[in-house]
């Protein structure tokens, strides 16, 4: 029986399972040249740059579903985020990507964690470009339409402060979701999403983030009914 024909995609789907199998992003070239049933030197013809050039071509890739997903999920107003908020503030669009990337994380353990498993030169990275239009552009968008909207405690925001406390954000959701796929949290963690989501949005500056944890479960349970 004739071997498949090595191509980079069948590297990078190959990768991806060996990743989701193992449960770990700690491989090596030698260990997926085994499962490929191939030479090193012929990887190396596809990716020259070894295990990070294949990890950065994973990322990008993933960074790319992540988008996909929080894209569709701020423009959903029936998708899940802060239940106390009005479904057409920019408030809510942005707690509903918030809560979608954590989502994405819990459920895509290996997957998220590979986001982050390699190292490469940002000047080269695609995913770092990715990674920034995904979660620091976009966020910093909402949140300077908030301004406009006048949904903030502030008339406006420019460019670099809002670049900056989308950076921010993502720097929040990504330590709470390292912390619960660490598995250290013993489930309390995810029990304090929604005091997170409201804490992100009163650090940004909405008004509407003021309300307490309890009303929120109030809220969603009213919706739910």
């Amino acid at each position: 029986m004739a071997r498949a024909v090595l191509s980079a995609e069948r590297i990078v789907t190959t990768a991806e399972a060996l990743i989701r199998d193992s449960g770990s992003t700690d491989w090596t070239v030698r260990t997926l040249c085994k499962r490929l049933e191939c030479a090193p030197g012929a990887l190396y013809r596809h990716f020259p740059g070894g295990v990070d050039a294949i990890g950065a071509e994973i990322r990008s890739r993933h960074l790319a579903e992540l988008g996909f997903l929080l894209d569709n999920a701020e423009a959903n107003v029936e998708a899940e985020g802060l239940a106390s908020l009005s479904p057409e503030s920019v408030a809510a669009a942005l707690s509903r990507r918030c809560r979608t990337y954590l989502v994405f994380a819990r459920e895509q353990g290996e997957v998220y964690r590979s986001l982050f498993a390699y190292n490469a030169d940002k000047r080269g990275d695609q995913a770092s470009g990715i990674a920034d239009a995904v979660l620091v552009h976009r966020p910093a968008e909402l949140i300077r339409h908030a301004a406009e909207m006048r949904e903030l405690n502030r008339p406006s925001i420019g460019r670099f402060d809002s670049e900056r406390m989308g950076l921010v954000i993502w720097a929040r959701l990504h330590g709470h979701a390292d912390l619960v796929l660490s598995g250290l949290g013993d489930g309390r963690l995810v029990k304090l999403e929604d005091r997170l989501l409201i804490d992100i949005l009163g650090l940004v500056g909405f008004r509407v983030a003021d309300y307490p944890a309890g009303l929120e479960a109030a809220a969603r349970a009213a919706r739910q009914a």
